[in-house]
């Protein structure tokens, strides 16, 4: 498994500090947001950051959630970001008219977008939006799966990406109370072994980026529990 953080999870941090969160948690992967830096590789400090990456031994296999329109100049941007930092999924909420845009991106770049379900009211909230969304388009349009995000809709996200297969992209490993809040990993709705089964029985390869919303200030011992309980999953199947 490629297992990671999402840096929003590191939101009370600056972008050093996201990395020794990341330490201190024992994983390789994160997945950055712009909330550590934007989706630009011509700011001035892009390069260093890159190299700091590189001294840290942190992989970036994804970046996002990001918006794309038919704006095709602005997505294009967004794609030689990824391809200089070596992202192979761009995390994603498209407006509907930016698919005939990254369809020629995807192809072009041979970079991956994952469709983030955002819940309840959200553009993507059911898998219903984004199995209507990738039909028709480039295998490399897919979803990037919030596991959080699809229990708030009430749907089951083990059954979730089973319906989406080989479209899947990336996950978002978020625990959530039906009706109610965020929990740790593990201790809410969310049946971690049903998930783990349904990844293996989909042959899923891709990043599985662990975020945890609550104690901003202090994260890393939620998110320690949580990987935890992800690890005795994945032991079970």
């Amino acid at each position: 498994m490629r297992l990671g953080a999402q840096s929003y999870s590191f939101r009370a941090f600056d972008f050093e500090g996201s990395i020794q969160c990341l330490k201190s948690l024992g994983l390789p992967l994160m997945e950055y947001c712009s909330v550590h830096f934007p989706p630009d590789a011509s700011t001035a400090n892009f390069l260093s950051l890159k190299k700091r990456l590189v001294e840290a031994g942190v992989q970036v296999p994804c970046f996002g959630v990001e918006g794309f329109t038919a704006d095709a100049a602005a997505n294009r941007k967004k794609f030689e970001f990824a391809k200089t930092l070596g992202v192979e999924i761009l995390t994603a909420d498209p407006t509907p008219d930016a698919f005939d845009s990254l369809d020629e991106l995807c192809e072009e770049f041979q970079i991956k977008i994952g469709i983030h379900n955002h819940g309840p009211g959200a553009r993507y909230d059911g898998v219903r939006d984004t199995l209507k969304a990738v039909q028709g388009r480039h295998p490399f349009i897919g979803a990037c799966v919030d596991t959080g995000h699809a229990i708030r809709s009430g749907e089951a996200p083990h059954e979730v990406i089973e319906q989406l297969g080989e479209r899947v992209h990336s996950l978002h490993l978020k625990d959530w109370q039906l009706g109610g809040e965020e929990q740790v990993l593990g201790e809410g709705e969310l049946d971690l072994v049903k998930v783990a089964q349904v990844i293996k029985a989909i042959q899923f390869d891709g990043p599985i980026v662990m975020e945890y919303e609550l104690e901003p200030d202090n994260p890393v011992p939620g998110m320690k529990k949580g990987l935890e309980n992800w690890l005795q999953a994945l032991k079970s199947v």
